[in-house]
C-alpha cells in the first residue's frame, strides 16, 4: 500500500513539473526575468504558435478595450521590487534590434493630412575616437534568432506630405518590440525641452538597471553617462538598459511614470491603437507585462512626430557609438540599422522579439521628398533588409527629376548691389512621385549686397493642396559688390534709377 502511495505522489509531482515550462519568448534565451524551471518535454510547433497567438491576442485585446472604456485585462506585473525594472540578473535577452501639428490617423480609408517637413540636411555625424586611448567594439548579448510569428507582413509606406505608396494590414495591432523606444526618446526630449531635464544630465547606472537583458551598453553598477549619450544608445545601438536608466532618470525614479507619459504622448499624436507597456518593448517572459503593441499607421504618425526633431535625425543618421567606460576605453556600438545610406535612407528604428517579428522603421530622404517605411513581423534580419531594399528599389523607379539642379530661375531682387537684380539657378534636383503632383512658388528673399556665387537669394516653395510642404534652395551664379556708399546716395536721390 506504501509503495503505491509513493508511485502515486511521485506522478503527481511530475505533472506539477510539466505544468510549470515557461512560454517561449524572444528568441535566443530571453529568460531574464523567470525563475529556471525545470526542462519538459519540448512544444509541438502548433503548441508554440498557439502561445504567440495568446500572447499578442492578449496585448490586442487591451489596446480594445481601452478604446471602449472597458476594463483592460492586465498581466501580472512582475519586476524587482524597489527598482521597476527586469529582474534579468545579468542573463541575455533578445529584444532590441532594436527601436505640435499631426497628421490624422491613417488606415481608416483616408490619407494622413500634411505636415511641414524640416529644411535641415542629413548628414551622419563623423565618429570621433581618441587615438591615444584603446578602442574596444562592444560585446553583443543580443541574440537574434527565428520569430514564432507566423502572420501576414504589416505595412504603412508613405512620403510625409501624407501620399499612401503602399499598405497591408496597416491597421492590425502587432507586437513593436524595440521601437518603442522612439516613443522613450520622444518623452525624454519632452521633458528636456520643458526644462525638467537636461541632456547634460549625469545619469548613473545602478545594479538594476544595468543588469537590463537583450541589446545592452557594457557598463557595470555605478557607471554613468550624460542623458544625451543615453538616448543615442537606444537609437543607434537599442540598448535596453539606457532606455529603463532613462525611463528611471526623467520619471523622477519611476519607470511607470514615464510609460504613462509614453502613452499619453501617443494620445496627443493620435496613436489610436497603441499601448505602452515598458519603456524599452521587452517581451511578456523578461518584464511580466503585457507586450508594447501598436499598428503600422500609428507608427507612421510617432515617426512622423520624431523626424520633425533635429536631435532624433542626427542621432539615427549615426552608424557608430562610441562610449567611454570607467576604464578609459573606447566601446564601439554599430548601429543596428543595415539599410542606412541606402536609398536614401537615414533612420529610424529597428525592433525585434520572437513574438513580434523583426521590425522596422525607415526613413528615406530624396531631396525634397521623404517617405516613411514601416514594416512589422518580418521573418529574419535578412529578410527585413530585402524586403526594405525592394520595395525602396520599386519607389526609385516613380520617383521624376521635374525640376533639375542648376535650372535657371530667373532673377532675384538685391539691396545696395551695384547691379539690381541677381540672377539665381536650383541648388539641387526637385522630384515628384508618380501620381503625387506638386506645386511650385518662387519665393524671393529680397537680400542685400555683398552676394557671393553659391549664397542662397530664394526659394522654391513646394506645395501640396495649397499648403507648404517643403523648399529648395535657389542660389546665386554670380558675384555682385556692395555699392559704395556715394553710390547708395545716387540710387536713393534718383528714387532707385541709378
Amino acid at each position: 500500500m506504501k509503495k503505491r502511495y509513493f508511485i502515486v505522489l511521485a506522478m503527481l509531482f511530475t505533472l506539477l513539473l510539466a505544468e510549470g515550462e515557461p512560454t517561449a519568448g524572444s528568441g535566443g534565451g530571453d529568460t531574464g526575468t523567470e525563475t529556471v524551471k525545470p526542462k519538459s518535454k519540448e512544444k509541438t510547433d502548433k503548441e508554440k504558435n498557439q502561445d504567440v497567438k495568446d500572447s499578442i491576442n492578449k496585448a490586442v485585446k487591451e489596446v480594445q478595450n481601452e478604446n471602449t472604456g472597458k476594463p483592460a485585462a492586465t498581466d501580472t506585473q512582475v519586476t524587482d521590487p524597489g527598482t521597476d525594472v527586469p529582474n534579468t540578473n545579468g542573463t541575455t535577452g533578445v529584444n532590441g534590434t532594436g527601436n505640435g501639428e499631426t497628421p490624422a490617423v491613417p488606415g481608416d480609408g483616408t490619407q494622413p493630412a500634411t505636415v511641414e517637413q524640416p529644411a535641415v540636411k542629413v548628414k551622419p555625424a563623423a565618429v570621433k575616437i581618441d587615438p591615444k586611448k584603446p578602442v574596444k567594439k562592444a560585446i553583443d548579448k543580443e541574440q537574434e534568432g527565428p520569430t514564432f510569428y507566423k502572420g501576414e507582413i504589416l505595412k504603412y509606406i508613405a512620403t510625409t506630405d501624407g501620399y499612401v505608396i503602399k499598405t497591408n494590414g496597416s491597421d492590425v495591432v502587432h507586437p513593436i518590440a524595440s521601437i518603442t523606444k522612439v516613443m522613450n526618446i520622444l518623452v525624454a526630449l519632452d521633458q528636456v525641452d520643458k526644462g525638467n531635464k537636461s541632456l547634460d544630465d549625469k545619469v548613473c547606472f545602478d545594479q538594476a538597471t544595468a543588469n537590463v537583458g537583450g541589446s545592452w551598453l557594457n557598463v557595470k553598477a555605478g557607471e554613468c553617462f550624460t542623458l544625451k549619450d543615453l538616448l543615442r544608445a537606444e537609437n543607434i545601438y537599442s540598448a535596453n538598459n539606457a532606455a529603463y536608466l532613462v525611463a528611471k532618470h526623467v520619471g523622477n525614479g519611476s519607470i511607470d511614470k514615464f510609460v504613462e507619459l509614453m502613452n499619453e504622448k501617443a494620445k496627443e499624436l493620435g496613436m489610436k491603437n497603441t499601448k505602452f507597456n515598458t519603456p524599452a518593448g521587452l517581451p511578456t517572459s523578461m518584464t511580466g507585462r503585457a507586450l508594447d503593441t501598436s499598428t503600422a499607421d500609428d507608427l507612421y504618425l510617432l515617426a512622423m512626430a520624431a523626424i520633425k526633431d533635429t536631435r532624433i535625425r542626427e542621432w539615427a543618421s549615426e552608424k557608430e557609438l562610441i562610449l567611454e567606460n570607467s576604464l578609459g576605453e573606447q566601446i564601439v556600438y554599430p548601429s543596428r540599422n543595415h539599410l542606412l545610406e541606402k536609398y536614401g535612407i537615414w533612420g529610424l528604428k529597428t525592433g525585434f522579439h520572437n513574438l513580434s517579428g523583426y521590425n522596422i522603421i525607415t526613413t528615406s530622404k530624396r531631396g525634397n521628398v521623404e517617405i516613411i517605411a514601416v514594416v512589422l513581423g518580418e521573418v529574419t534580419d535578412p529578410a527585413r533588409t530585402k524586403l526594405l531594399t525592394e520595395e525602396f528599389a520599386e519607389i526609385e523607379k516613380q520617383l521624376t527629376v521635374v525640376k533639375k539642379a542648376g535650372t535657371d530661375m530667373g532673377g532675384f531682387k538685391l539691396k545696395d548691389g551695384k547691379k539690381k537684380e541677381i540672377n539665381g539657378v536650383l541648388a539641387e534636383d526637385v522630384y515628384e512621385i508618380k501620381n503625387n503632383p506638386y506645386e511650385y512658388e518662387t519665393r524671393d528673399l529680397n537680400i542685400k549686397a555683398p552676394v557671393q556665387k553659391g549664397t542662397v537669394i530664394g526659394e522654391l516653395v513646394i506645395k501640396k493642396g495649397g499648403k507648404e510642404i517643403s523648399k529648395v534652395n535657389i542660389i546665386s551664379n554670380e558675384e555682385v559688390k556692395e555699392l559704395s556708399g556715394f553710390g547708395k546716395f545716387l540710387r536713393f536721390i534718383t528714387f532707385g534709377w541709378l
